[in-house]
């Protein structure tokens, strides 16, 4: 039976998303997909995993990598956030791309990825600034790009703690 559940993470609470991944694996519930802040688990109460997210653009190597360490591949979403499982019960479980380099090298694409689509959102609403007349539209479609104006600034934050984190 598929079970759905809502939740959000920012970027930079990769590793909380890894955490809450497992925890519902360990109650039985296994992740299965991704779509905008909807998680989709299969029930199976025998199994439990542990997991792990990696964002980086991915070929047939990275994955290849991935598999020859006995992780398996989940789901991808947008081509960058790629999903990953073990079973729990494996012996010295070591996850890719973890150490101190590589996991600020993975919060500096999060930040080049996440400015170009702040700079495509601020080109989209230059028609809403130049078509100003104050109407009662135009204004709750001003607000609602501020919020997601102040939710970017929040991102970019967190994910420049991080990378000086891992300095």
């Amino acid at each position: 039976m598929t079970v759905k559940k809502f939740k959000l993470f920012t970027p930079s609470n990769v590793h909380k998303e890894e955490q809450w991944l497992t925890e519902m694996s360990q109650k039985g519930l296994h992740f299965t997909k991704y779509r905008l802040g909807m998680y989709y688990f299969e029930e199976e109460p025998n199994y439990s995993y542990v997991y792990q997210i990696d964002f980086r653009d991915a070929d047939d190597d990275y994955f290849q990598l991935y598999k020859d360490a006995g992780w398996d591949h989940v789901e991808s979403f947008i081509q960058k956030f790629h999903y990953f499982r073990m079973p729990a019960n494996q012996e010295n479980i070591k996850k890719i791309y973890s150490d101190r380099e590589s996991v600020k090298e993975t919060f500096q694409r999060m930040i080049q990825f996440y400015l170009v689509m702040f700079l495509a959102l601020l080109g989209c609403q230059a028609g809403l600034i130049a078509t100003w007349k104050g109407y009662v539209f135009q204004i709750i479609a001003a607000s609602l790009v501020g919020l997601v104006f102040i939710l970017y600034l929040y991102v970019f934050f967190t994910l420049k703690r991080k990378i000086d984190y891992y300095k």
